[in-house]
């Protein structure tokens, strides 16, 4: 993480933004990188991942991946989707697109 971190510091600094970090593996689903479903008090929340939050809370943030030769097939499409065209489908129902598309949906 050492060597992770200092990269993500650096870019960090070069940017002037703030940098999310994302560790690929083997064992790194879909849901990783969308949401995770926590029980409080007998009902159920979603919490946005790191790679889905940027654009919800509008902030510009940086992602990290690290490991990205490591990750499962099913992964790649989902990141390629978010990366190239600026667009998820998240558990909880939500649907995050650019800003241009939505423009354009509304006219």
């Amino acid at each position: 993480m050492g060597q992770a971190y200092s990269r993500e510091k650096t870019l960090q600094e070069l940017t002037k933004r703030e940098v999310e970090y994302i560790a690929l593996s083997r064992d790194t689903t879909e849901t990783d990188l969308k949401q995770r479903r926590e029980i409080r008090a007998g009902t159920a929340f979603y919490i946005d991942q790191a790679s889905a939050y940027p654009p919800d809370y509008f902030r510009i943030l940086t992602l990290v991946l690290e490991g990205l030769e490591k990750a499962e097939r099913n992964v790649l499409p989902v990141l390629n989707n978010l990366l190239e065209n600026r667009e998820m489908q998240l558990e909880d129902g939500r649907f995050l697109m650019s800003a241009e598309r939505y423009d354009k949906l509304l006219q």
